[in-house]
C-alpha cells in the first residue's frame, strides 16, 4: 500500500473510534495533530505505530477490574508456591485492600485510583481499603492483604512496596516469611517480564491480571514479526527522542528509556487514567517547540 494511503486508512480507523466513543475527541487524543510532528518521509513508520496503540477506556478498566478479582479463584495457576484457589477465596474473608505505592509514594500513584474503582465496581467497603503502613498491621496479626494496582511493567514499584521497611520497622516481605499470611495482587494488565520477576522474587505472592502482555505485544515483537525493520525503526525512534522533554527525570536521562519506556519494555498501551511510562515515550512524552504529544501522560 502506498505511503500515502497507509496515513489515510489509520488517521479514518483513528476517527471512527473518537466517533464511537471508544477513543475520546480531541485534544485528549489527536492522531492527526501527533502525525503533524513528523517529516513527511517519516509519516508512514508514525503511522504504523499509531495503529498499534491500545486505548482502555473507563468501561474497559472496570471490565478488567472485576476480570481480575474474579480471576482469584480460576483456578490458573498465580506463582511458584500460591495457595490453590479454594484457600485464596476463603482468605478473602479477613482482607484488606491497599494501594501499590511508586518508589516515592504520592497521593497520586495510580493504586490509590484502583483502590477507590474497587470501591465502586467490586463494592469493597470503604473501612477495607488502608493505606500500606496499616494494612501491613493488619499482615502481622495473619490477615489477609489485597494489593491494588493499574499495571505492571517491570515488577519494581511492586516489589519496592513489598519490600520497603515501614515506621513499625516491618515490611510485608519479611512479615510473610514470619507468618506466612495471604498476599494477592489484583492489576489490569501486566508484562510477562514484571509478572516473571514478581514471581522469582515473591513467589508466595498471587499475582491476578485481567490480560498478560508477551512480547507479540511490544515493538520488538512486531520487529520478529515483520511489521518493522529493525534498523529503520530505532533510527527513526532515535532521531525523534531527541525532540522529546518528559518530567520524567528517569526517562529524560536514559536515551534507551526515552527511546523505548521503562525498562525498554515499548509498549504500546494507554489507560484513561494514565499511560504507563513503559509505553513508547513518543506517544505521550511533551515535547521542544510545536511538539504535540498523541496523549498526555497525565
Amino acid at each position: 500500500m502506498r505511503d500515502d494511503n497507509i496515513i489515510k486508512v489509520v488517521i479514518q480507523k483513528c476517527e471512527v473510534l473518537q466517533r464511537s466513543g471508544m477513543w475520546p475527541s480531541s485534544p485528549r487524543i489527536r492522531p492527526a495533530a501527533w502525525l503533524g510532528n513528523f517529516l513527511n518521509e517519516d509519516k508512514r513508520l508514525a503511522a504504523l505505530l499509531l495503529d498499534r496503540f491500545v486505548y482502555c477506556d473507563e468501561k474497559t478498566v472496570n471490565s478488567m477490574l472485576q476480570s481480575a478479582w474474579n480471576s482469584i479463584g480460576d483456578g490458573f495457576p498465580k506463582g511458584t508456591l500460591v495457595s490453590p484457589p479454594a484457600t485464596l477465596l476463603n482468605a478473602l474473608k479477613n482482607a484488606v485492600i491497599t494501594p501499590i505505592e511508586g518508589e516515592s509514594p504520592s497521593p497520586t500513584d495510580s493504586g490509590n485510583l484502583i483502590c477507590r474503582k474497587a470501591r465502586q465496581v467490586l463494592g469493597i467497603p470503604d473501612s477495607n481499603v488502608k493505606t500500606p503502613a496499616i494494612a501491613l498491621e493488619h499482615a502481622i496479626k495473619g490477615n489477609t492483604i489485597v494489593f491494588f494496582d493499574d499495571f505492571i511493567g517491570s515488577g519494581d514499584q511492586f516489589l519496592t512496596t513489598w519490600s520497603r521497611t515501614y515506621p513499625s520497622g516491618h515490611s510485608f516481605q519479611k512479615v510473610q516469611n514470619t507468618n506466612n499470611f495471604t498476599a494477592i495482587y489484583i492489576t489490569l494488565v501486566t508484562t510477562d517480564f514484571g509478572l516473571n520477576n514478581i514471581q522469582r522474587s515473591a513467589p508466595k505472592v498471587a499475582v491476578c491480571p485481567a490480560h498478560t502482555l508477551d512480547n507479540k505485544s511490544n515493538l520488538f515483537g512486531l520487529i520478529a514479526e515483520g511489521i518493522f525493520q529493525e534498523e529503520e525503526i530505532l533510527s527513526f525512534l532515535k532521531r525523534y527522542s531527541r525532540k522529546l522533554n518528559p518530567q520524567e527525570k528517569y526517562i529524560m536521562n536514559n536515551p534507551e528509556y526515552l527511546m523505548l519506556g521503562y525498562k525498554t519494555r515499548a509498549l504500546f498501551l494507554g489507560f484513561e487514567h494514565s499511560i504507563p511510562d513503559a509505553t513508547l515515550p513518543i506517544f505521550w512524552a511533551p515535547g521542544l517547540g510545536k511538539w504535540e504529544p498523541l496523549i498526555e501522560r497525565v
